[in-house]
């Protein structure tokens, strides 16, 4: 057998170095096909940053593998490009997750700080500069509101330095009240102002419902924009273009309903067949439903073991026999008739319900509905009857 190195060989006819195609979690894609929407609304932020001026704040809504996390890091290279300074941040629960925010905020405001001019900085109550040249931060009482403060702090110095600031926080369905809260409450106090300091914010279908029920001021500014699975016309723009960009490679129309079809729209699966597609394509002009079967073969082997690992994640006890119950039922169904099935009350299956739902293995599509987060997972169950007690 030859050294690949030394005699390099593939049985495609693309170069499988060159693939675009990007399969994996929080991983940005060569094209966010049926994404149009969400990111004319994120341009419309970056834009006005540029300027700059307060923009909307933005939050990302949807399940687990939708893109989410893909947008905000490519919103965040588009903004640095344009000359706005960006700051990532995650969110966690408890006051462990206050304490990493302070120090992400910290290292990211440093660039403003070392071009703030002492007066700016004497209007900052949070940041100040340290004898060695460092960024420190004062505490502001509570954790929270030592973040409150420097995000407000951010504001004076985007202010007066002319340059928009990008807060980006993932997750935050895990720290509504911890993180979220007082972060919303400086940034729209910043936003009356005119501070030119923008969020924006992912997290699961649920994220911030209870600060939006709560009617609270700083959500007025909050707009929030669902993101579900791809219609057809997202799946083939998101398989075709890099193809015809790349390697000026049609695909067949087929091949692209069948990815759909196979794929259910799920963004993480379209980039699981875009790549495979790439590896098996015969022809150097055209990919067919040849490739498409032999691509096939790959992207089943990672689907199912993609199924396997979210199995290993569902509760034991009644989190199993809730979640065999619902791929009964189609992996959509109500909870009353989740309950007869199980023959349990809904305070005792609530929960197992909560946790599927943190685990990100189910969310609720309507008021006392249940479903599966990931289409096809509902009919694994069902087939493989795997082991769960």
């Amino acid at each position: 057998m030859p050294n690949p190195f030394e005699d390099p060989f593939t049985d495609g006819a693309l170069d499988p170095a060159a693939n675009p195609f990007r399969p994996g979690m929080g991983r940005v894609p060569p094209d966010f096909g049926g994404r149009e929407p969400a990111l004319r609304r994120a341009k419309v932020v970056v834009d006005r940053l540029a300027r700059p001026a307060a923009p909307q704040l933005l939050l990302y809504r949807g399940v687990r593998g939708v893109g989410k996390t893909a947008l905000l890091a490519y919103v965040r290279l588009q903004a640095g490009q344009r000359g706005v300074h960006t700051i990532a941040l995650e969110a966690d629960r408890g006051d462990g997750d206050l304490v990493a925010a302070r120090e992400t905020l910290r290292r990211g405001a440093a660039g403003l700080v070392e071009r703030a001019d002492d007066a700016t900085l004497a209007r900052c109550g949070s940041l100040r500069r340290g004898r060695d040249g460092s960024v420190e931060v004062r505490a502001s009482g509570t954790p929270a509101a030592t973040v409150e403060r420097l995000v407000a702090d951010l504001g004076i110095l985007a202010a007066t330095l002319k340059q928009g600031v990008l807060l980006t926080v993932d997750e935050v369905q895990e720290a509504e009240q911890t993180l979220l809260k007082p972060l919303l409450r400086a940034a729209h106090l910043a936003s009356q102002e005119d501070r030119p300091v923008g969020v924006l914010l992912s997290g699961l279908p649920s994220a911030a419902e209870t600060l939006f029920d709560e009617g609270q001021t700083y959500t007025e500014r909050l707009e929030r924009l669902e993101l579900g699975l791809l219609d057809r016309d997202g799946t083939v723009e998101a398989v075709r273009r890099p193809f015809e960009r790349e390697a000026d490679v049609l695909v067949d129309e087929h091949v692209l309903d069948h990815v759909h079809d196979e794929s259910g729209g799920y963004p993480w699966f379209v980039q699981l067949w875009g790549a495979a597609l790439w590896d098996a394509a015969r022809s150097p002009e055209r990919v067919d439903l040849v490739d498409a079967r032999a691509a096939g073969v790959e992207v089943h082997e990672r689907v199912q073991a993609f199924f396997a690992d979210r199995w290993r994640r569902v509760p034991s006890g009644r989190g199993a026999l809730l979640t065999v119950a619902l791929a009964e039922q189609g992996g959509d169904a109500e909870m009353g008739d989740l309950t007869e099935v199980l023959d349990l009350t809904h305070q005792a299956l609530s929960p197992a319900r909560r946790d599927l739902v943190e685990r990100g293995l189910c969310w609720a599509p309507a008021r006392g509905r249940l479903a599966f987060t990931v289409p096809g997972f509902a009919e694994w169950v069902t087939r493989t009857r795997p082991d769960r007690s």
